[in-house]
């Protein structure tokens, strides 16, 4: 397989009537999947879209939206799938960074196609309805053949790109992780084994959205064993709804992030739907604190399975399978240092834990995580000095920190741009969140660096209380020097309702510190 495209060639080959795509009312098999995408393939060349252009989309999830990944790969074209929750000054830097041919978009940003036009002289397609100035998306696939473009002549070279991923910019103004069609088709693989995937699966496209790189390649690897596939369109998360949709539709696999696992927890129902068919839960994108594993587990059983990773790296880097969720033979302090984990380094993938020189450490010492495989990004898109900075000698920097065991399990430690600087000692937020969680009254959390005349930077926690619980600052303070070093603690706790989060869970230190950073010249 050369391809993205070729996925559902050979679906639509060998498994013509097997149900595909469930998106509300609207059901396909893998041949009419397979037709419909040849269709929007040809589609584009009509346009006069050729080889290596660039076309974007802007819509949530749905049928369309996986036909249009698709049909972009097997004519050659680059998919630019951009982020529903973006201002509209992102969605111009993207465009301009990426300059697509063809812009796709949902109905429900009819007003953000509107003020794009002027600046963007693209063709527009519209997802769900006619509107001025647009073409209709089924309206463009009518009359439009449904042979193969390799039949007019169309290849596809698998070093090409196949995709633009923007990062999340959580850190600054997001950045295009270009990935040919070699690499993607090399991540999807991995996913189908650490997934153990199977053809009588069923996919529930829930979380996180399919812009993100985390739940296209989950997708594309249900697809690509030929599983099908169940697209849910609610815009946040509904522990009732997704229930309902596991229990009815016979659900397999889905994927999470801890948040959506704590409200599934605390719904009060949960206990009252069969969700015997679920295999597998894949939790990512964010750490999951031990304590809300264990309930996890105790709840829907040993299906979880956690991969780490980024964009950049295709995405996963290590996995900590189910097996390596089964806590029996372990004591508590094994079992909890084990979930800790983030596992080990995958078929395929070769990891380092590195200092600042590029020299691997020793065990149980920090280090930032590099790493080498196939699925690796190809580059930056436009961003040669950036691209330069993470990829070095064929090692991907991902700018984590970690340690390893001696049996090569990695326990994340922080980002490299997450540490805090306070009196010279390095601090990492992520140990201090650790024990945050562990307090009853603590429902979500972050830590974050603040500017301190004396010590440079102090450290900061902002915590959202869980209902029916009461804290004050003091109370916290005193937990978290109960565990850890007292230059670690919180010098302060803000109490907040909520903490700012991209759609895949990531809360956005960035923006938590702006409002403490203003004005100054350094940001550390």
């Amino acid at each position: 397989m050369r391809g993205v495209g070729e996925i559902v060639q050979f679906n639509g080959m060998y498994y013509p009537d097997k149900r595909a795509i469930v998106d509300q009312e609207k059901e396909f098999t893998w041949r009419e999947v397979n037709e419909r995408i040849n269709q929007l393939a040809n589609a584009l060349t009509s346009l006069g879209c050729q080889d290596g252009d660039r076309i974007a989309i802007l819509a949530y999830n749905s049928s369309e939206y996986i036909e249009c990944g698709f049909a972009t790969a097997k004519v050659g074209m680059v998919f630019v799938p951009l982020n529903f929750r973006l201002s509209l000054r992102e969605i111009e830097y993207i465009l301009r960074d990426s300059a697509p041919k063809v812009f796709f978009f949902g109905k429900e940003f009819s007003d953000v196609a509107d003020s794009l036009r002027l600046q963007f002289p693209l063709h527009y397609i519209c997802i769900g309805e006619e509107v001025e100035g647009a073409t209709e998306y089924e309206a463009l696939l009518e009359s439009k053949a449904t042979s193969e473009p390799s039949e007019k002549g169309i290849t596809v070279d698998e070093n090409s790109p196949s995709e633009i991923l923007y990062t999340s910019g959580t850190t600054g103004l997001p950045k295009g992780v270009v990935h040919t069609h070699r690499a993607r088709l090399a991540g999807v693989v991995t996913h189908v084994l650490y997934g153990g995937l199977k053809h009588d699966d069923i996919h529930l496209v829930n979380v996180p959205a399919l812009f993100h790189g985390a739940g296209h390649v989950w997708m594309l690897a249900n697809a690509y064993v030929g599983a099908s596939i169940i697209i849910s369109r609610l815009r946040g998360f509904d522990p009732e709804v997704l229930l309902t949709t596991i229990q009815e539709e016979s659900v397999t696999n889905l994927h999470l992030v801890p948040t959506t696992i704590l409200q599934l927890l605390e719904f009060p129902s949960v206990g009252k739907y069969d969700v015997s068919s679920l295999r597998v839960i894949y939790y990512a994108t964010a750490p999951m604190p031990v304590s809300l594993l264990r309930r996890a587990l105790n709840i829907f059983g040993n299906i979880f399975v956690q991969p780490y990773g980024l964009t950049e790296a295709g995405p996963t880097v290590t996995v900590l399978g189910r097996k390596e969720h089964d806590m029996s033979g372990l004591s508590d302090e094994e079992a909890n240092r084990r979930l800790r984990s983030c596992g080990r380094p995958f078929w395929g993938r070769f990891v380092k834990v590195v200092d600042d020189r590029g020299e691997e450490v020793s065990p149980h010492e920090v280090g930032e995580i590099i790493v080498k495989s196939t699925d690796v990004m190809d580059c930056y898109w436009n961003n040669e000095e950036e691209t330069k900075k993470v990829l070095k000698d064929g090692w991907l920097y991902t700018g984590d920190l970690a340690t390893y065991d001696e049996n090569l399990y990695l326990y994340l430690v922080d980002r490299k741009k997450d540490m805090i600087i306070s009196g010279g000692e390095n601090i990492y937020p992520a140990e201090i969140e650790r024990v945050l969680w562990d307090h009853p009254a603590v429902a979500e959390c972050a830590v974050i660096g603040v500017p301190d005349d004396k010590w440079g930077e102090a450290v900061k926690a902002l915590v959202v209380q869980r209902t029916g619980h009461r804290v004050d600052e003091e109370e916290i303070i005193q937990f978290c020097k109960e565990f850890l070093a007292s230059y670690k603690k919180p010098k302060s706790v803000e109490f907040v309702s909520e903490l700012p989060r991209n759609p895949q869970g990531k809360i956005l230190k960035r923006v938590l510190r702006e409002k403490y950073w203003a004005g100054k010249e350094r940001k550390i």
